[in-house]
């Protein structure tokens, strides 16, 4: 192997570890995202249940 194909093999490493860096922090913000969402919906869920309470009304449980 001569120092040319070196270099290229070289460029062609360190492309792929900048992808996956690149995917890597993609994947992260994805969970993340993801992650905020869930918390969203459990805080709108609770608080949907907690106004049903205050006005009396009882949330349907799964099986009656």
């Amino acid at each position: 192997m001569n120092i040319t194909q070196v270099r290229e093999h070289l460029h062609r490493l360190i492309d792929e570890v900048d992808d996956i860096y690149v995917l890597n922090g993609l994947y992260r913000n994805l969970l993340s995202d993801k992650r905020q969402r869930e918390e969203y919906e459990l805080a709108q869920r609770e608080k949907a249940q907690k106004q049903q309470s205050n006005l009396g009304v009882k949330t349907p449980r799964k099986g009656h």
